[in-house]
């Protein structure tokens, strides 16, 4: 995983918001403006907090962190509270979690084997373990909370933690019979020893041994399966072995004796002074002797993990989140699964937790429902599973699925049955032209696709050599451009216009295009830009092109090189102002003027919140001027400097008035044609600002023409038609 520079994150959290969080005193920022209303250069986060985790916490506190998502239910007020990058965490993939009472401190552990300690006011990046080259397995399992000290197992051994001083004390690794690496797994101690849980059986130290040689360890070996989990009570050791059987230790034989009637127990923990653990749907407590009594049990459904204290009894459930004993749950303001795919569309965004890119690879989530994010809200919603593509036509909204098409008419799903195909066809993509029609292409080699008009009329149109199309986009002369792959794996371009009889391949013949086309869009000038393994490239003029026309690509230089020449570019995006948004395999997101010669914007994991240089998935909203961004591990939203144009002059929406001094961003400007003039004054007629728009929505640094900051006062916008004629005005403050 990529590192983090903390200090140029920093920079931009100071920026973009406060970051340091009173994680009790507070309510987190929740995402609940409608889309339009945030910022330019604000980031969004859209983490689902509904998938199965884990539990820890205190008495006023309970934490819930699944793999991607961390949040808080504040006992005493019923807020739910959500931590995310956004608020300084160092990624969204979590591998084990604990609260330290004594310190207020919520650990975090991150696949790369950093460590986060996130305080009231405070957040705390350990990165020894990370760092030491010496150690190459750096995956933590888990915590043990003992006072101040954090015992740590994972894949190298085990460490200490000082959660006060904050900095790891000591660390024995290379605990294997022969010295060589061995996984803890889970981890206790008494007042003279530490017992581990490995696969290879249960490790004893004594403490007053010198633990850093593998040999000083005592070893019980277990010819079962590996032991995942470890506690004690009443100074006697039980374990669970990874089929879910339930030991205890006799310290005096070394030999671990199965405790009868127990099987598929988990989630052993510590409250008070009782050990408990979770078998189905119950809780039991282990007594010192190896009995075992009923705690709870939960008449209907499962639930992940629990949470024991004195303000109750609280369960981890999957799809409800955290639910109290008498069955409130409580959830943030959030997608119900993970984000695959962000679609925009007149009923809001479209979460989607299925994706397939042109590799033919498929992101899924844990849970297969599809929410929808409208005015700030989001909402579960009625749709198909495995979703492959999106389109809208007049006011209904097709799924193309794996199991075939779908329309959602007024709130009604049903399915649409194609014209001598079974329903269990998959549709892998659709796309709506600028006539009204609908074109649906299936992920096979039967040379034709389906049309679909605004009436309702479904045919068949044969488009010769046509193999299993991934995207398809329309020119200004009707003209279909469709990416596909084929059988052998190949990527290859075909225009076609039934029409005009046009069918051609393009690129192969041409030679201009050697390695394998990733994605493409079509700007308002009718440039067709395409996303390969080796940069960028586009064509000019495309709805232009005949049988016989000569194509010449173009490959915009940058920095005196071809444009992101050797770095794999999967998504491209044309923004309504025609800059240039670009999605890498390895090396972030990255937004280009017009013709791809001069950057704008660039983000990776070092410089915002994304959470690694890997763009899987990228969407653009042209009402909004957000830009969609998938990523393994998180989903969010950038507010990009462009939106799409409005047909005639409309009444200017500015934002933020008033402008405060602590707004560091950019002032926008919505309500414009293409191409419109731009003036800001001075309440005495000073010009500030001038620009010609393209698109909708003009952005301003609220620097002055001579340099610095506008100074306060009250600011006049005049905007003229691409003819010159004054149509609007507005006006804002500076404060």
């Amino acid at each position: 995983m990529e590192q983090r520079d903390p200090k140029v994150y920093r920079l931009f959290l100071s920026k973009n918001r406060f970051w340091i969080i009173a994680l009790f005193a507070i309510l987190i920022y929740q995402r609940g403006f409608a889309q339009s209303n945030i910022p330019v250069g604000t980031w969004q986060v859209y983490n689902s907090y509904l998938d199965s985790g884990k539990l820890t916490g205190t008495e006023t506190s309970v934490f819930s962190i699944s793999q991607n998502a961390v949040f808080y239910l504040n006992v005493a007020s019923k807020e739910v509270n959500t931590l995310t990058v956004l608020d300084g965490l160092y990624d969204q993939n979590f591998t084990a979690a604990s609260f330290v009472p004594n310190t207020k401190k919520l650990i975090l552990a991150y696949p790369d084997g950093t460590v986060q300690l996130v305080g009231e006011r405070s957040i705390s990046t350990l990165t020894a373990l990370r760092d030491n080259v010496q150690i190459p397995l750096k995956k933590i399992n888990a915590f043990e909370v003992k006072g101040d000290l954090v015992l740590v197992a994972g894949a190298f051994g085990m460490s200490l933690i000082n959660s006060k001083n904050e900095n790891f004390e000591a660390s024995f690794t290379n605990l294997g019979r022969n010295g060589e690496a061995l996984e803890i797994l889970d981890l206790t101690e008494d007042s003279s020893r530490f017992y581990l849980a490995t696969e290879d059986g249960l490790l004893i130290g004594n403490k007053s041994s010198n633990l850093n040689d593998f040999r000083n360890w005592a070893r019980v070996r277990y010819d079962g399966f590996l032991l995942k989990e470890i506690g004690i009570t009443e100074g006697q050791v039980f374990l669970i072995d990874e089929n879910g059987f339930l030991f205890l230790l006799d310290k005096e034989s070394l030999v671990l004796e199965p405790i009868l009637g127990v099987s598929n127990a988990k989630n052993m923990r510590f409250f008070g002074e009782r050990l408990f653990f979770q078998m189905e749907n119950a809780v039991y407590t282990i007594n010192g002797n190896g009995s075992w009594n009923l705690y709870y049990s939960k008449q209907e459904g499962d639930f992940s993990d629990y949470f024991i204290s004195n303000s109750g009894f609280f369960l981890q459930v999957q799809g409800e989140g955290i639910v109290t004993e008498n069955g409130t749950s409580f959830s943030p303001n959030a997608p119900s699964s993970k984000l695959k795919n962000i679609v925009p569309s007149t009923e809001g965004f479209i979460g989607i937790p299925y994706f397939q890119n042109i590799r033919g690879n498929i992101l899924t989530s844990e849970r297969q429902i599809t929410s929808t994010l409208f005015q700030g809200r989001w909402e579960e919603v009625d749709a198909p599973e495995e979703i492959l593509s999106v389109a809208q036509l007049n006011q209904d909204i097709y799924f193309g699925t794996n199991s075939g098409l779908w329309k959602k008419s007024r709130g009604k799903l049903e399915p649409i049955r194609l014209n001598g195909q079974q329903n269990q066809m998959s549709v892998q993509v659709l796309h709506t032209d600028q006539t009204g029609n609908l074109w649906i292409g299936l992920r096979d080699d039967a040379q034709r696709l389906f049309k679909l008009n605004s009436s309702g009329a479904l045919e068949q149109v044969n488009v010769p050599g046509l193999a299993f199309p991934h995207k398809i986009l329309s020119d200004r002369s009707a003209n279909l451009w469709i990416l596909q792959k084929t059988q052998t794996g190949n990527t290859r371009l075909q225009v076609f216009n039934a029409n005009t009889e046009l069918n051609r391949f393009i690129g192969n013949t041409e030679g201009f295009l050697t390695s394998t086309i990733l994605d493409m869009d079509l700007d308002s000038n009718q440039q067709l830009w395409l996303g390969h393994e080796n940069g960028v490239i586009y064509l000019p003029n495309v709805s232009g092109i005949n049988a016989g026309s000569t194509i010449n690509a173009i490959t915009p230089i940058f920095q005196g090189r071809p444009l992101l020449s050797g770095i794999s570019v999967t998504q491209v995006k044309v923004a309504p102002d025609q800059t240039k948004w670009f999605g890498t395999e390895r090396e972030g997101l990255w937004r280009f003027s017009e013709f791809g010669d001069v950057l704008l914007e660039q983000f990776g994991r070092n410089n915002s919140p994304l959470v690694s240089n890997r763009i899987e998935n990228l969407n653009l909203d042209p009402l909004s001027g957000e830009v969609l961004i998938v990523q393994g591990n998180a989903a969010f939203s950038y507010r990009g400097t462009s939106m799409e144009s409005f047909e005639s002059l409309e009444s200017l929406k500015i934002f933020p008035n008033p402008v405060r001094p602590e707004f560091n961003g950019e002032l926008s400007i919505e309500g414009l044609t293409d191409f419109a003039n731009l003036k800001i004054t001075s309440a005495a007629g000073r010009v500030v600002h001038s620009a010609q728009v393209r698109g909708g929505k003009a952005t301003w640094n609220l620097s002055s023409l001579v340099g610095g900051r506008v100074q306060p006062g009250v600011y006049l916008v005049y905007v003229s038609d691409e003819s010159g004629r004054e149509r609007v005005a507005g006006k804002f403050v500076v404060l």
